[in-house]
């Protein structure tokens, strides 16, 4: 190469920030930029279960090592608990549908992560990509503040609504909106409440279906103080179908959701009954983006994350394929720097895997999503039928290694 290798990557969430720690283990220079002025407030979990591997080979020994500081409660060994599975029960009458088991499941707080993904990673915050230029040999990133970055390639993992795919795809990046009220929120109970609620759910993961085409997913987000309950930190997810009259702007979607819970057994009944009044949240648009080909620009311009594939988090699968994506990227750029391979060769082989990849697990997470919302054919679902488990061969050798 007639420029030493270096990678801009747009966005540092999860699949980001795991790229740089992957590239700076690997000796590649890159610089990590973002739009956010300072890291979001905002905080939510995602679960990872098959990555495992890949997520090893991205991380120094030591953010490895404490990577059990990222999870809701940190002191939780899931294979010490027994509970390396998910459970998927009947809303109705709160009995197990199904408990598929993931060695080494866990949960992660995206806060944390960030926090410890980030450690020994300059991120530069407060910049927001306006354009892209091309060289034969370079890319250029200029940002809206007048700066810009110029590197060997960049990669997009800004998120489901990259800017980095609309310049590669334009109109084709457009996300798809799914017709399901989607309400997400976290909530803090009373001690008393807080313990009664963590012995009644499951501690990874603690979805129920009901036959009124009701999803409701009850998780851990937090445990500032292990000894004070009132402190921890719940998160609920609902789903239902969208009615044509649903989204009403003054609507408290909490008082919604409650209205809703007749029928409903525990833990799910007390979840929502024990939310106080002032807790308020308001619905988003389900949205998924379904991996269509991108022309890399020569080898100069890729995507990872949300961005390649955007997807529901019915089936658990965005962030596992995130870090799958971040392994697959640092391993393209270690055979371009050990002159293995092109820029061109190297990036062609990542976008095949991602494509192949996103195109399916975006559908089959779709199918799954309306699987939860028809409760007399779940049973017939991607989840029943796969789990969690990715739904094509991603690499036998390491992913059997979780």
């Amino acid at each position: 190469m007639s420029k030493p290798l270096r990678v801009i990557v747009i966005g540092a969430g999860l699949s980001g920030l795991a790229i740089a720690q992957g590239l700076k283990k690997n000796d590649i220079d890159c610089v990590v930029v973002d739009k956010e002025s300072t890291p979001r407030d905002r905080n939510w979990g995602v679960t990872i279960a098959w990555s495992h591997p890949f997520l090893q080979k991205l991380l120094p020994e030591n953010l490895w090592n404490r990577l059990h500081e990222c999870q809701p409660d940190p002191a939780l060994d899931s294979r010490e608990a027994g509970c390396e599975s998910v459970i998927i029960r009947d809303g109705q009458s709160g009995q197990t549908m199904v408990e598929p088991p993931f060695p080494g499941v866990r949960r992660l707080n995206i806060q944390k992560t960030r926090r410890s993904w980030g450690e020994c990673v300059h991120v530069k915050f407060g910049k927001t990509i306006t354009g892209i230029t091309l060289e034969a040999d370079s890319v250029t990133a200029h940002f809206q503040d007048g700066t810009s970055e110029t590197g060997s390639v960049l990669i997009g993992s800004d998120g489901g609504g990259s800017w980095v795919r609309r310049f590669l795809l334009e109109d084709a990046a457009d996300a798809q909106v799914l017709p399901y009220m989607f309400l997400n929120f976290p909530i803090r109970y009373p001690a008393e409440q807080a313990r009664k609620m963590e012995r009644m759910m499951h501690p990874i993961v603690d979805v129920g279906i009901h036959p009124k085409s009701m999803y409701i997913g009850i998780f851990l987000l937090d445990k500032p103080d292990l000894s004070r309950p009132e402190t921890w930190i719940f998160y609920i997810l609902a789903t239902w179908p969208k009615g044509e009259n649903d989204v009403v702007e003054d609507r408290n979607y909490v008082d919604e959701l409650r209205q809703r819970m007749n029928g409903w057994a525990d833990p799910y009944k007390s979840a929502v009954e024990w939310v106080t009044t002032d807790i308020q949240a308001k619905p988003v648009p389900l949205k998924i983006w379904g991996t269509k080909q991108w022309d890399n620009r020569g080898g100069r311009v890729t995507l990872s994350g949300d961005a390649a594939h955007s997807m529901t988090f019915h089936r658990g699968q965005g962030a596992n394929n995130a870090i799958c994506d971040s392994e697959r990227f640092v391993s393209a750029m270690v055979s371009v720097k050990n002159a293995d391979r092109s820029i061109k060769d190297a990036l062609d082989a990542y976008d095949a895997d991602v494509l192949r990849r996103g195109a399916q697990e975006v559908e089959v997470s779709r199918v799954q999503t309306d699987a939860l919302h028809d409760y007399a054919n779940f049973f017939n679902s991607p989840i029943m039928q796969h789990g969690i488990k990715p739904t094509i061969d991603i690499n036998a050798n390491d992913a059997d290694k979780v």
